[in-house]
């Protein structure tokens, strides 16, 4: 892991709602994750509710997941940027690889942070994750989003495409707006998410509201 300048991402955080941080994990463990991602994609475990590309719950299949949501080094970045330790809910795997698939412009009304690792480049051709720059300071302004309703937000002056390399990891928090278009390379476009809540006493409410989000 490469050394993070932690007062300039908490910044970049808290005025823009997300932060991307490049080589934050290395070649061997973005293989690993995939590797036992993939084992648990050969039997499936939780679906998200409308897509077919997201399988949720890999901490409740293999340990190894549960302890990387827990200790893996994230955690000790996201804790100095939320400003309170996370409480793990739930990890996904991403395996995006339908043109016909894609979320659409929305934010999760849930306090917390969310963590997306790159397992493949992801760029606008594969589908990479987008955000509206501060859009987490405008909630009402955007509440009228659905991840399953088409909105076009792809000109509007604070949009940032994620464009990430492998072992890069993006923090943003959920009521932050994004979005990930179709994959139009013909190649995976696969990435590892784990969401964590802000608040304990609230743990247990958020991981029921997740199994809803995409």
């Amino acid at each position: 892991m490469v050394d993070i300048d932690i007062s300039y991402s908490k910044k970049r955080f808290d005025e823009d709602g997300f932060v991307i941080l490049r080589h934050f994990i290395d070649a061997e463990q973005v293989k690993e994750i995939c590797r036992r991602a993939e084992i648990i994609l050969a039997t499936r475990t939780e679906y998200s509710d409308r897509y077919t590309n997201i399988t949720k719950g890999l901490e409740k299949v293999d340990d190894y997941f549960e302890d990387l949501m827990r200790r893996g080094p994230q955690v000790a970045i996201l804790t100095e940027l939320l400003g309170t330790p996370p409480v793990p809910i739930t990890s996904s795997f991403f395996t995006k690889n339908k043109t016909s698939e894609e979320v659409n412009p929305h934010s999760d009304a849930i306090y917390g942070g969310v963590i997306w690792v790159a397992i493949d480049p992801t760029n606008r051709e594969n589908g990479c994750l987008h955000f509206i720059k501060g859009s987490h300071l405008k909630e009402e302004e955007f509440s009228y989003l659905r991840p399953h309703e088409p909105n076009d937000l792809s000109s509007h002056p604070d949009v940032v495409e994620a464009i990430m390399e492998p072992g890069d990891i993006v923090f943003f928090r959920p009521t932050t707006v994004h979005w990930s278009g179709p994959n139009h390379s013909g190649l995976p476009r696969r990435g590892f998410n784990c969401f964590y809540t802000g608040d304990p006493r609230n743990a247990g409410q958020e991981k029921e509201l997740w199994k809803h989000l995409a």
